[in-house]
């Protein structure tokens, strides 16, 4: 079987969420799978760096601008349509703007329907491009979706009336990097990255769903009432619409004790973790929440939401807040800073939890959903 992959978006030279996803799942599918044939499509005017594997690379250096308008206007050409030789199964990572083949089976990947569900979280200009994508479509015309979690199977379900049995549930997987056993090298990436010396980690794109706003309000809160000189780091780059958190980062009430160390290199991710007293994640609404796996697999409780997807990921291994009450954030710090014993625990059912996980086993469960797509007749 040949399987055309669409990875337009790894056009970025900071990967992470839906490029993170893609590489970490096409890396393990390479790994297992020896009978099926990868054809991986970009375009625009630079080549993406690609993973290592067996894959024939497609790339159309063309202005994805001109593409799109090219699509949007003319629904031409299809996704397959530079492909010299037959293509038997689309696969698309993420949402795209596309036309899609109608003899050739489709698999989606819909990580969240934040933009639909949220949409005053977004640029007028990324609420353009969720509509230029023709979710609708795409997901009418796709033969089998996967999603990350039960949490946005059901948005999906109850939003665009999709079929239960099309949706499949697929976990992200994790990469062994992360684990609770300290390094030497957890020196260095302290010393250079200059961290305090006590914290709480935030990771993530800095955005309005991420709710750091209200994860700044919790951590003063928690300093002013506990005398407790905890320090906040925050890893991610700037998205859309933080002008709010910069300008709070530039307030003299907190500026002294948040750092703010943009885009980290997933290598030094696991010191990062390993080195907090807790990773706090208190967003709004999240598809999966990946660095809540993470920081269980390297031994640092968390503290998320008990919203969408988030008690899927963390299960009994994380305390749970209501992320519009910033006071909760402050309680839950508390509570943890103050107990040993809950600090072990949680710690001791994080690193069982994220066992559970793996790109291996992602990779196993998308391969069975690429074949029944590709044997199941619409």
């Amino acid at each position: 079987m040949r399987i055309l992959v669409d990875i337009r978006h790894l056009s970025s030279s900071h990967p992470a969420g839906v490029g993170g996803y893609t590489t970490s799942l096409l890396q393990a599918l390479f790994r297992i799978d020896t009978e099926n044939e990868y054809v991986l499509l970009s375009t625009g005017s630079q080549s993406p760096t690609l993973p290592p594997g067996p894959f024939t690379h497609l790339h159309i250096p063309v202005p994805n601008k001109l593409l799109n308008l090219r699509t949007l206007l003319l629904r031409h050409p299809t996704m397959n349509w530079r492909v010299r030789e037959p293509v038997d199964l689309i696969f698309l990572p993420n949402l795209n703007i596309t036309t899609l083949p109608t003899d050739i089976p489709t698999v989606l990947t819909v990580h969240d329907l934040s933009w639909t569900l949220y949409p005053q979280f977004y640029s007028k200009k990324m609420q353009l491009w969720h509509k230029a994508t023709r979710a609708q479509e795409l997901i009418e015309q796709s033969r089998s979706i996967i999603t990350p979690s039960q949490s946005t199977k059901h948005d999906l379900e109850r939003i665009f009336s999709t079929i239960p049995n099309k949706t499949h549930v697929i976990p992200h997987g994790l990469t062994p990097n992360f684990d609770a056993k300290m390094l030497a090298s957890d020196h260095g990436v302290r010393s250079r990255l200059k961290l305090p010396k006590r914290f709480v980690l935030f990771v993530g794109t800095i955005e309005p769903r991420k709710n750091i706003l209200a994860l700044i309000e919790g951590m003063k809160d928690y300093r002013e009432r506990t005398h407790d000189d905890l320090h906040l780091v925050i890893v991610g780059s700037w998205g859309w619409r933080s002008h709010g958190v910069r300008r709070r980062l530039w307030k003299r009430d907190v500026s002294a004790w948040i750092h703010q160390k943009g885009y980290v290199d997933v290598k030094d991710l696991p010191a990062l973790y390993r080195s907090a007293q807790a990773t706090v994640f208190p967003s709004i609404y999240e598809g999966f929440g990946l660095p809540i796996l993470e920081s269980m697999a390297c031994g640092t409780p968390v503290i998320t939401s008990h919203t969408s997807s988030m008690p899927e990921v963390g299960g009994n291994a994380s305390i749970y807040i209501d992320p519009y009450n910033s006071r909760d954030i402050s309680e839950a710090l508390r509570g943890l800073l103050n107990s040993s014993s809950l600090q072990k625990r949680l710690r001791d059912y994080g690193i069982d939890r994220a066992k559970t996980f793996s790109w291996e086993k992602t990779a196993r469960e998308t391969l069975n959903v690429f074949k029944n797509s590709a044997n199941t007749s619409s």
